[in-house]
């Protein structure tokens, strides 16, 4: 049986690239290094023979030595090689090969190619080898480890591109003419302008503060077109959001009390892609293979931004920990901005308010913005029927990467319900709450603050450690939580210039 016979029926390797780079090779010097550059090492060649005769290639460039069928002849002679070659008459069968092939970088992306899929395939039989051979009981997550390298195998096989096109995707070049006659004076905001296209944010805020609430009407009113947060009207967007925290129930009744009907049952189709309590395989900062399942829903269509409420439902490891963060990052952040798609993740505040968001320092690297919603103040109306509910809420910008826009939302959520019952139909909306509104509160955290100082309250105190000196000294404190982080927070501030007068 000869060589051609033994070399498998499928399309694993292309013999007239493998020839035509090696002949070329034995053909015009100059070119070795570039080649060599782009096929670094013999074995990316499919045939034995080939790979003999590489070898003895790159040898002799690096002894400075001429390379041509007569001295890559007296090399594999004296390295008693020259029968694995194939001949010495092979040799000037290359050198024909090479003498009538055309783009040589162009030939050695395609041996590359058929090297990566050789290896690929090579991965994928190790890998179920290990699956069978393994005992089931031993547990998940070894299988879902396997199950992850045979999907990076497979991804190996579906790469196409030449190693020239390859880098060229991977490390895009700035283009400085295109870049430089571009406008960027114009910034190209969402709708509500707290967020721009493309960007990553954290929106933070405790429990019961209603984050799930006022996301899902910001995007309610972003599907459709309407105004949001005084805004002007902007076409609608693509919202992909992905729920671990909220129930069917919870989404209808609320989308209903924002005024949805049954006529409008096609642009959430269109405009809102829901997914209910998702089972990605794994964590989305630690599992590739999750990471994956969501960036594909991702481009399944076009999208303008992601949600994932509430975040810490979807990754593993230690809140405090960067780590966690970068890893979510690169997994997921990273791909979407490099889509040009925007994203808001949902998070808790830690038991301290006052110190923000779990792990704050760590979550702060990896997004444009961090915004924190609190509630400052809630009022109740009742007739016989209905129940009014006002709850006056602050979102403020607490880190940012660029500085654009307002750093301070104040929003007034006016809702109706029947006593004792669900959120009428139409009758929830947010809007922006009236400048007067907002300094009405700060006056009124201001003379809380005055009043405590009056009374000789002790420094350092925090917010429990307030509550208690209050209760002894039968000092009168708001009853929210946000409100009196707020009146701790003035209190250290009050402090400061005098202190620094005693100085």
């Amino acid at each position: 049986m000869n060589a051609h016979e033994q070399d498998p029926p499928d399309t694993l390797w292309d013999l007239e690239a493998e020839q035509a780079i090696l002949g070329t090779c034995m053909t015009a010097l100059y070119i070795v290094p570039h080649i060599r550059a782009a096929i670094p090492e013999p074995r990316a060649f499919y045939r034995s023979q080939h790979q003999v005769i590489y070898g003895a290639i790159l040898d002799l460039a690096d002894q400075d030595a001429p390379i041509d069928p007569i001295t890559v002849r007296d090399y594999l002679q004296r390295a008693k090689t020259i029968g694995q070659a194939g001949g010495a008459l092979y040799l000037h069968e290359l050198q024909t090969a090479g003498l009538y092939a055309g783009d040589f970088t162009y030939h050695a992306g395609i041996v590359m190619r058929h090297w990566r899929n050789r290896e690929g395939v090579a991965d994928l039989h190790r890998a179920i080898r290990e699956i069978q051979t393994q005992d089931p009981d031993d547990g998940p997550d070894r299988l879902r480890a396997l199950g992850e390298k045979l999907i990076k195998s497979a991804d190996e096989l579906a790469m196409g591109d030449t190693p020239a096109a390859a880098q060229a995707d991977r490390f895009p070049s700035v283009d400085w003419l295109d870049a430089f006659t571009t406008d960027f004076s114009e910034i190209n905001w969402l709708p509500g302008r707290f967020l721009e296209r493309g960007q990553q944010a954290a929106l933070v805020g405790d429990g019961k503060v209603g984050k799930s609430i006022f996301t899902l009407y910001w995007i309610w009113c972003a599907i459709t077109g309407r105004s949001c947060l005084g805004d002007i009207r902007r076409e609608p967007i693509n919202v992909l959001y992905f729920d671990r925290e909220n129930s069917l129930r919870d989404i209808v009744t609320r989308l209903t009390a924002f005024g949805a009907t049954e006529d409008d049952l096609e642009t959430l189709h269109e405009r809102l892609d829901y997914r209910l309590f998702p089972r990605f395989s794994g964590a989305l900062n630690a599992s590739e293979t999750a990471a994956s399942e969501l960036l594909a829903i991702v481009d399944e269509r076009p999208r303008d931004i992601i949600i994932l409420d509430t975040v810490s439902r979807y990754i593993t490891g230690k809140e405090n920990d960067s780590d966690t963060w970068l890893d979510l990052y690169r997994h997921i952040h990273e791909p979407l901005k490099s889509r040009g798609i925007a994203s808001i993740r949902l998070d808790h505040f830690g038991k301290d308010i006052e110190k923000g968001s779990r792990g704050s320092s760590a979550k702060t690297q990896d997004v444009d913005h961090v915004w924190e919603l609190t509630a400052y103040d809630e009022a109740r109306t009742f007739t016989d029927s209905t129940e009014a509910v006002i709850t006056r809420l602050k979102m403020a910008r607490t880190h940012t990467r660029t500085g654009l826009g307002d750093d301070v939302f104040h929003v007034t959520r006016r809702g109706e319900k029947e006593r004792g019952g669900g959120w009428l139909p139409g009758r929830t909306r947010h809007e922006l709450t009236d400048s007067t509104v907002a300094d009405a509160h700060r006056t009124k955290i201001q003379t809380i603050v005055d009043d405590l100082l009056m009374r000789g309250v002790p420094e350092g105190l925090g917010r429990e450690q307030l509550k208690r000196w209050a209760e002894q000294n039968g000092v009168q404190l708001p009853g929210k939580t946000a409100t009196l982080s707020e009146v701790v927070a003035a209190l250290k501030g009050a402090r400061r210039p005098a202190q620094e007068v005693l100085r």
